[in-house]
């Protein structure tokens, strides 16, 4: 594993490296490598024979030969919608002066006759604006292109042919790095685009990368290296799809959750992973693209979103604050489902919050053949014409489940009776050409050809995943006196949320059973595009900032009862 990281070679990683989720496949060629352990014989079983092994575990005392699978390292984006946002009274400004040198005898200085022009008296000066600025030359009047923010002038530079003003929105999620090129001048989206998370091969979920800064405190210049790249490729592909410089590129809005945010910044999140999950910093950042390495104009201003605390971080403030959610006056549920199961209940003035730990079964981890949302997941499962139909991304030959279609799954499982109450397999007639026995329990049988079941674990991992959020929902509700049934509406976010049949969450208590749903995509993405054109919109974001309630679920007494409860199919 090691060594295909120092290549470049990205493959599947769910567990960081631990060798309990078995996805990390590869073929070795050679005989200079250390003998299958327990966990690689508990998941290749034959394959050992024909030469497959678990990149993590195996250990190469010489020269090799791996055959790394393009199913492990290939990644279709199933890129999700976000919606226009207005251009408002921008955070950072451009603006063209025309500066003429004081006569011989005057006292003053360009510093201060450019910044009477701008009416940015007492604003502090970049140390690059005055290096470009000393470089006005002998004419007397010079046009000067300068980039504002409320604090600094941040650019100064001669005026060029090239006049674009542009900006970059990204969302920082665990598994995929969205990003969005903007016309800051006209408020227009350029290009929309997104990328595997790098930091993938540290593990699927954020408490696989606190696991792997524990074990070697160097990885956490690692995890930030890689999410840098990851961001600055988006930036380049998006920049040369509109034949644009990366050089004008002046604003930059970071969301992501809190342990993200933390590794944008290389700042350890290590207090977050343990009791009483205290995160180093919550409040805004702005900082300069050049101290993160940041392929804009140096100069650029990175405004990164504050978290509420350290399971419900800036994507979720980006994306409440998004959808004027703080201003509506029904009983609002919003939900971001993932590995961290963000909730808020919005009560007119009472904002309530949390985060379910989830885990990432839903997004194919812990699951015998459970794969993210790629080309040739299955993505969606349904009952057609008395017997199982199933649908991939791409419409490509199967080659595991996504979490969209796990739920589906689910769903038609309980609708068909062939689960009990407490998520265990019946026997069941009509089934039993599907029913099979897999490590000595059942599974259900989706596709033949290849093979690809969900077994008995697999369903206690989604009872479990489906549990901590439907409990966390419960929490929130009686804290804020309310009922399910005075739920008015549930916002669906995030790329998982955006794919799932709302009619499935409601089958397995994963929603509300009465509620209108909506979905309304990469809501995160979408605030951090309103952040780079709206000084209104930051200010929003502060208020909720303030006003939010974080409930701690670890520290109520009465979490168990609410989860174990939440187990049972009703």
């Amino acid at each position: 594993m090691e060594a295909l990281r120092r290549e470049g070679i990205e493959v599947d990683s769910y567990c960081g490296g631990m060798g309990s989720c078995g996805k990390c496949v590869v073929k070795v060629k050679g005989e200079e490598v250390s003998s299958p352990n327990s966990l690689e014989e508990k998941h290749l079983k034959e394959k050992i024979k024909e030469g497959f092994r678990l990149a993590c575990q195996v250990e190469v005392y010489g020269e090799v030969e791996v055959d790394v699978s393009p199913s492990l390292t290939s990644y279709g984006e199933v890129m999700v919608k976000t919606q226009e946002a207005r251009r408002e009274e921008l955070p950072v400004c451009q603006a063209e002066v025309n500066v003429t040198k004081p006569p011989i005898d005057g006292v003053s200085s360009l510093q201060e006759i450019l910044s009477s022009q701008l009416q940015g008296k007492g604003k502090k000066w970049s140390l690059a604006s005055l290096y470009h600025l000393s470089h006005l030359g002998e004419e007397r009047e010079t046009e000067f292109e300068v980039i504002t923010d409320e604090e600094k002038i941040r650019y100064v530079n001669k005026l060029s042919s090239d006049k674009s003003f542009l900006g970059m929105a990204f969302d920082l999620g665990t598994t995929t790095v969205g990003g969005e090129l903007v016309d800051l001048t006209t408020g227009t989206s350029l290009h929309r685009l997104g990328a595997l998370n790098r930091q993938t091969q540290f593990g699927a979920d954020v408490i696989s990368r606190l696991r792997a800064i524990q074990d070697d405190y160097h990885n956490l210049y690692r995890l930030q290296e890689v999410l840098a790249q990851t961001m600055n490729d988006l930036i380049q592909e998006a920049c040369e799809k509109v034949n644009k410089n990366p050089e004008r590129v002046f604003a930059v809005t970071v969301a992501g959750n809190t342990i993200m945010e933390h590794l944008f910044l290389g700042v350890s999140p290590l207090s977050i992973g343990v009791a009483p999950y205290t995160p180093v910093f919550r409040e805004e950042q702005v900082l300069d693209a050049r101290e993160l390495k940041i392929v804009a104009n140096p100069e650029a201003q990175v405004y990164l979103f504050p978290s509420l605390a350290g399971y419900v971080g800036g994507d979720i403030l980006s994306g409440v604050v998004a959808f004027d959610l703080i201003e509506r006056k029904g009983l609002t549920l919003y939900v971001d489902i993932g590995t961290n199961g963000e909730i808020v209940l919005i009560d007119g003035e009472n904002i309530f919050c949390c985060g379910t730990a989830a885990g990432p079964a839903f997004e194919g981890a812990q699951i015998k053949h459970g794969t993210r949302a790629t080309l040739g997941a299955i993505s969606a499962v349904e009952i057609k014409d008395g017997d199982i139909k199933i649908y991939t991304i791409g419409d490509l030959a199967p080659r595991g489940i996504c979490g969209t279609g796990l739920i589906d799954a689910l769903a038609c499982f309980l609708r068909e009776g062939l689960l009990s109450p407490t998520g265990r397999f019946k026997e069941n007639d009509k089934w039993s050409n599907r029913l099979i026995k897999e490590g000595g329990s059942q599974a259900f049988l989706l596709s033949y050809d290849p093979p690809i079941f969900i077994t008995q674990e697999d369903i206690s991992q989604l009872q479990l995943a489906k549990a901590a959020i439907q409990a966390g929902r419960e929490i929130l509700l009686k804290e804020a006196g309310r009922k399910e049934e005075e739920i008015e509406e549930v916002i669906l976010a995030g790329a998982f949320g955006s794919f799932i049949n709302p009619e499935s969450a409601k089958t397995i208590g994963l929603i509300p059973q009465g509620a209108k749903t909506t979905s309304v995509g990469n809501a995160s993405l979408y605030g951090a595009k309103k952040a780079l054109l709206s000084r209104d919109f930051r200010r929003k974001v502060k208020v909720l900032f303030q006003k939010a309630r974080y409930i701690e679920l670890s520290a109520r007494s009465d979490f168990s009862d609410y989860f174990y409860q939440s187990l049972i199919f009703n």
